[in-house]
């Protein structure tokens, strides 16, 4: 699995991606969702933050400033709409997200959800590890750091005025 801090270094290539909430034991699945192109999508999530889900425009959403990892799953097939629809559905089953979005299945996507092969496959992929993860700090997260930082800022300091007495 590759393992990414910045969003920068997502791949633009067509996935599943599931964004985790929590961290440690209390982590779970907040959403699952598919992508044309990944890096554009999580940035329209969690930059821009104009995707359906993150706009609080229904009556559920996703609030990005509490999404902790996007994990993300790449598979040949899924450069094929259909595929990638019908692929999405079996990780709802797998992941078991705490929020989906997905209405208007075509009878293509259907047609590969229903077939067994396809949907043995499908679980396969998203029980076993994801091709990536992508770590967000938090907002704890930042302020630890940046407390850190102050007190090696105040160390750094304080050796300065040690040399300047002598």
């Amino acid at each position: 699995m590759k393992t990414i801090s910045s969003i920068s270094d997502l791949p633009n290539v067509p996935s599943v991606y599931a964004m985790y909430g929590g961290k440690g034991r209390g982590q779970y699945v907040a959403y699952v969702g598919i992508a044309d192109k990944l890096k554009r999508r999580i940035i329209q999530h969690l930059i821009n933050r104009d995707s359906s889900v993150a706009t609080g425009t229904s009556a559920v959403g996703l609030n990005p400033d509490y999404v902790t990892e996007v994990r993300w799953w790449e598979y040949q097939g899924f450069k094929d709409r259909h595929f990638l629809v019908a692929a999405e559905l079996v990780a709802f089953e797998v992941l078991d997200p705490a929020l989906r979005s997905r209405g208007g299945i075509q009878q293509r996507s259907k047609d590969f959800y229903n077939n067994k092969s396809f949907r043995n496959s499908m679980l396969s992929l998203f029980s076993s590890e994801p091709t990536g993860c992508l770590t967000l700090p938090t907002l704890h997260d930042a302020l630890e750091k940046i407390a850190e930082l102050e007190q090696r800022l105040e160390e750094v300091k304080a050796k300065g005025n040690r040399g300047k007495t002598r």
